[in-house]
């Protein structure tokens, strides 16, 4: 037995990756105007949310005139 091999052969692993499933997931359902609307209402929130917070925060960002 050559070092580092296997004491038992996984011949599984092999039969596994040939493995064809004859199950077919479930159709997802269709998006309803209302997620669709919360999913855009969060993300504008979060986009205004990062905007805010970069204009507030760029007067921070220069130097004071001395």
């Amino acid at each position: 037995m050559a070092p580092g091999a296997e004491s038992v052969p996984f011949a599984f692993v092999a039969e596994a990756e040939r493995y064809q499933s004859n199950v077919t997931p479930p159709e997802r359902a269709p998006l309803s105007v209302k997620r669709v609307l919360a999913g855009f209402l969060i993300t504008a929130l979060l986009a205004a949310g990062l905007a805010t917070a970069v204009l507030l925060g760029t007067p921070a960002l220069t130097a004071p005139a001395s």
